[in-house]
């Protein structure tokens, strides 16, 4: 990367850092081009001089956030521990006790999909990822006798983050079930399609 790739990359990185500290400074409302510029300490000019519109800065901050939400839960899978250890870490990582401004805005984008389809691939990679990691861990387990499946691993796997999903949203929309409790019923369902003991 030569100085001036360089220099435009390190510009577009401080926009997006600037669009996620509006972001959290001002949650629920809409952000706008004036705001992120305003942050960022440059003019809106400038903003959309790296950023052809608001849209593209919003679906390059988002597919950076679930770059990241993966990553972290891909080195679970890495770890040296029994699979059961690592689909309850996974399952951890995945109801955490606080949801993330980055992963509040990823799920508040989605009802917006109908009317901004560009949001949909990074949306669908995300979910993809997530299956992947946990069928991969299942059939690990299953081929070395740890788990005895109760159904196949892509429907137990897709099963697992559409739990996930469901217990990240309900804080979102007012639910004050404690996180623990949520985790608990994750693991739950995790046991009986795994044939494992409970924790």
């Amino acid at each position: 990367m030569n100085a001036t790739a360089r220099r435009r990359h390190e510009r577009r990185e401080d926009i997006i850092r600037a669009f996620w500290r509006v972001a959290r400074s001002r949650p629920r409302k809409p952000i706008n081009v004036r705001a992120v510029a305003a942050e960022a300490e440059m003019s809106p000019a400038n903003v959309l001089h790296y950023f052809s519109s608001l849209n593209e800065l919003q679906i390059t901050a988002l597919a950076g956030a679930m770059e990241q939400f993966s990553e972290q839960r891909r080195r679970i899978i890495d770890r040296p521990e029994s699979a059961t250890e690592r689909i309850y870490a996974l399952i951890d990582a995945g109801v955490p006790d606080e949801i993330s401004d980055e992963l509040r805005y990823v799920y508040e984008s989605v009802p917006i999909l109908a009317e901004h389809p560009e949001y949909l691939p990074a949306h669908r990679a995300l979910t993809e990822r997530q299956i992947m990691l946990y069928r991969t861990l299942i059939e690990i387990g299953a081929g070395t006798g740890e788990f005895a499946l109760a159904s196949p691993p892509g429907i137990i796997a897709r099963n697992l983050v559409a739990l996930e999903d469901a217990y990240d949203l309900y804080p979102l929309v007012g639910d004050r079930t404690p996180r623990e409790e949520c985790r608990a019923a994750v693991r739950s369902y995790a046991e009986l399609a795994l044939g494992i003991a409970p924790r």
